[in-house]
């Protein structure tokens, strides 16, 4: 393995980086977890991974939905935190699976140590930690976080191996390839993007290894082909063990393969289109009544591309190779991304997060160019108040606009207005006769997240549509409905007892029976035992 690349830090300082970095990443991270209201993709995996972990099998749909990566990710988690059933799960617990991988990502860095440069290593993990994008979707139970997590290990792993030559790395590499898949199906984007960068770097520096084997591509085919058969054999093994179940499910796989039928569709949009430079706002200037803006990442990253291609590599050609197909890599998934029509916030996490680490190389890159102490003394300053900068906006990313459209992170999010309704639908619940107590939810898309909050009332039945009859004692419907539910509401009397948001431009009307509305008045009236 080749010696690190000559820089001004050691191995004690990157310690002090590595955990200074992962204290700050913790303490934006574990905070508060459970105050943001669920998202709604947040609550069809929380309902998924219940289903999951109550069955044992995931019932994989390949037009809506993505693999089950993150379920079994969540799995092993519950398991080592000691959940227990899935009935009284939180949301702070399940926000705590991406937590954790948020905190294993920025550890990931670590295993690129040699590539990036000591200092740069440290770099981008302290700018990993202070990220307004990074932190506020390690705080968010989706698939983006653990996605990229294991983007990143498949990615060190070649690396370590193109290295060492050992092949335990080609086995990790195939692993979290096979998880990645698992995870969601947009894999494919960072393999076409990975593959791609990699000729670049090849045809542009030229061999990626010390040695003349692995990945040196010799003149002899099948030596050059040998390790990425490893990778291929364990990554499909993988796959094919969870979309399975552990080889129960045969349908599930093929369905993995022909989601991507489905996927070509929704690239056109699918009522998610953003302009071609969407992403380059969110990273660079985004202006919701706030200005959001990652320009030090964005800015120190295109630094660390020129310091791929331009910089004095001489004694050091592999760790250029890596560098140049790091800096490819990343312009090719923005590219591909700004491309396709269907846009959203967190897609292009695994390119920010390549950027974040171009962006330790670039900071690192101006540190070591500068010799006076005043140059460095400015230097530091001016990183100094960079972090400020990201920490502020991550302050209000995390807690005053977690779930409002001034964050740019924040998208189609569930309106904390909507916590109003539950306590309300409880105090009926108390109220109602024993077996009298049916709620009916009517919104075109099954009003989630309720689903996850009502997950205990068995009498809640969601609609999508008017039924032809209507006999439930709770109603919550769609404001635009009022008209067409007054129509069919002839056998019983109900009022409007209050209006909820759900979502922005979307609000629900709470409908109760009239005697079960009088009822709930007249015991608010009443006395409390204490008075």
């Amino acid at each position: 393995m080749l010696p690190p690349s000559k820089n001004s830090l050691g191995l004690l300082g990157l310690a002090l980086f590595t955990i200074i970095s992962l204290a700050i990443g913790a303490y934006y991270r574990l905070p508060a977890l459970g105050e943001r209201p669920m998202h709604t993709d947040e609550a069809i995996l929380a309902m998924k991974s219940a289903e999951f972990q109550k069955t044992g099998h995931f019932e994989y749909d390949p037009k809506d939905f993505h693999g089950p990566g993150l379920h079994y990710v969540t799995l092993v988690w519950s398991k080592i935190a000691g959940w227990g059933d899935s009935s009284t799960w939180t949301e702070a617990q399940l926000r705590m699976v991406a937590v954790v991988c948020g905190l294993l990502l920025m550890l990931c860095t670590l295993l690129l140590r040699d590539a990036l440069g000591r200092l740069g290593t440290g770099y981008a993990m302290l700018l990993m930690a202070v990220s307004p994008m990074a932190v506020y979707y390690s705080r968010y139970f989706i698939m983006e976080v653990p996605f990229v997590m294991f983007i990143t290990l498949s990615i060190a792993a070649i690396w370590r191996y193109s290295q060492s030559g050992k092949k335990r790395w080609l086995l990790l590499a195939g692993f979290a390839l096979g998880m990645q898949h698992a995870t969601k199906e947009t894999f494919a984007i960072n393999v076409v993007a990975a593959c791609a960068s990699f000729f670049a770097a090849k045809l542009i520096v030229g061999d990626f290894s010390p040695r003349q084997t692995g990945f040196a591509m010799g003149s002899s085919r099948d030596r050059a082909s040998r390790p990425w058969l490893w990778v291929l054999v364990v990554a499909v093994l993988t796959s094919v063990t969870i979309y399975s179940s552990f080889f129960k499910d045969w349908q599930a796989v093929k369905d993995s393969a022909l989601t991507y039928l489905h996927y070509f569709e929704r690239s056109s949009g699918s009522g998610h289109e953003k302009p071609w430079h969407y992403y380059l706002t969110l990273i660079f200037w985004r202006k919701n009544g706030v200005v959001w803006s990652e320009a030090m990442i964005g800015g120190l990253g295109i630094i660390g591309m020129l310091h791929a291609f331009l910089g004095n590599h001489m004694k050091n050609g592999p760790r250029q190779a890596f560098l140049v197909f790091l800096s490819v890599y990343t312009i090719v998934l923005f590219g591909i991304y700004s491309f396709l029509a269907y846009k959203t916030p967190w897609s292009i996490l695994s390119g920010q997060h390549a950027l974040t680490l171009l962006a330790g190389v670039g900071a690192a890159a101006i540190s070591e160019a500068l010799s006076g102490r005043i140059t460095r003394f400015i230097f530091r300053i001016a990183i100094g108040l960079g972090l400020y900068h990201l920490i502020a906006q991550t302050s209000l990313a995390i807690h005053r606009y977690a779930s409002t459209e001034h964050n740019p992170y924040v998208y189609s999010h569930t309106s904390t207005n909507l916590l109003r309704l539950l306590p309300q639908i409880r105090a009926l619940q108390k109220i109602a006769p024993d077996d009298a107590f049916e709620v009916l939810v009517v919104h075109r898309d099954a009003g989630w997240p309720l689903p996850w909050y009502l997950r205990d009332i068995k009498t809640v039945r969601y609609t999508t549509t008017l039924p032809e009859k209507i006999d439930a004692r709770v109603i919550v419907a769609e404001i635009d409905l009022q008209q067409a539910l007054e129509a069919k509401l002839t056998d019983k009397q109900y009022v409007v007892h209050d209006i909820f948001g759900l979502r922005p431009g979307v609000m629900l009307n709470l409908w109760v029976e009239k005697s079960l509305k009088e009822r709930l008045e007249l015991l608010k009236q009443q006395p409390s035992p204490e008075q």
